[in-house]
């Protein structure tokens, strides 16, 4: 039967005793890394600047796995002993090289091309086949600038980006029973990026970030696991931004809203249904006497229901209408 237990009525007798719980330990993942870079900007021309970066990382981590299960029938292992252990270190270099356009003091233009790793253990385990493969590797290309406007009151940045995951973890065809995956797979996103910082008064500010992913792509894949070539990557939207406003009430008040909006979705591997999109809305308001200030934030003010984070056998939803009321004090 389900507790009884309500606001109010703490010790009904419907809570759970948890020390009658016995906690079992399943696994266990320790890791350390180490990362050593260097950067350097020179002018090489009026006007023109050079970036250039490099950077070694290390990665490596131990998993181990344990029996959970209590003694009886088939099972001989006792709890708490160790059925597993797996464990990998990557030593990788990332690059990244950019070229700056400087006309005048209020614009700049950058074309840059960088390259990023996606090491086993990202998901804090090893598996037996990922314990024995390579780090995922991205290549990322951007073509951008940012100007600054109406004697500094908007600032204006965009982009043009187009990402390559080109060594993507996949089971291959050819292989069925193999000792580790195969980074046989490909992918691409390309699209654009913009965000508008501006005064419309003194008063009165206002910021809109935007972006559309036209162009995504799944290009290789295999028959046995990973998403079908040809198909669209989950967990890319097309569409998705904010715009968020403040404008300030004489010398103490500051009101705020704004819009959050996302474009439908899918997650990864699931082509049969998608969340839909949506738009949600915020509030804040601000009140400040001296060196006291006192802010409400109300976020989700329709309550609306909608899928924050997308998985293939569930979902998790976003956050529900919120009151948020803080007090800070500088001294």
């Amino acid at each position: 039967a389900k507790p009884t237990t309500t606001i109010g009525t703490p010790d009904d007798g419907g809570a759970v005793d948890e020390g009658l719980r016995e906690v079992r330990r399943g696994q266990t993942f320790d890791a350390k890394a180490i990362g050593v870079y260097a950067q350097d900007m020179i002018e090489f021309a009026p006007m023109w600047k050079l970036l250039a970066g490099l950077r070694w990382d290390q990665f490596g981590g131990t998993y181990r796995s344990y029996a959970t299960a209590n003694l009886g029938g088939t099972n001989t292992t006792p709890p708490g002993t160790q059925t597993a252990e797996r464990e990998r270190t990557d030593s990788l270099w990332s690059r990244r090289l950019g070229v700056l356009y400087q006309p005048n003091a209020f614009a700049s233009y950058h074309l840059s091309y960088g390259t990023s790793f996606n090491t086993s253990g990202d998901t804090y385990q090893y598996d037996a086949l990922g314990s024995n493969t390579p780090p995922e590797g991205s290549v990322n290309y951007e073509l951008g600038g940012k100007l600054d406007l109406a004697n500094g009151n908007l600032s204006l940045r965009f982009a043009v980006f187009h990402t390559v995951k080109t060594n993507e973890r996949n089971r291959d065809s050819e292989t069925v029973n193999p000792t580790n995956y195969v980074l046989s797979g490909q992918r691409h996103a390309a699209g654009i990026e913009l965000d508008l910082a501006g005064r419309i008064t003194p008063a009165w500010e206002v910021y809109l970030s935007y972006a559309f992913i036209p162009d995504a792509e799944i290009d290789k894949g295999t028959s046995l696991q990973g998403e079908t070539p040809g198909t669209r990557p989950g967990l890319t939207p097309r569409h998705s931004g904010t715009v968020w406003t403040t404008y300030k009430l004489g010398s103490n008040w500051r009101l705020g809203g704004g819009l959050n909006a996302r474009s439908s979705d899918a997650p990864q591997l699931v082509t049969a249904f998608t969340a839909p999109g949506y738009v949600t809305a915020d509030l804040m308001a601000e009140y400040t006497l001296g060196d006291l200030s006192l802010k409400a934030n109300l976020t989700n003010v329709t309550d609306k229901l909608y899928a924050d984070m997308l998985y293939r056998g569930h979902y998790v939803p976003g956050k529900p209408r919120t009151l948020q009321v803080t007090a800070a004090w500088r001294f």
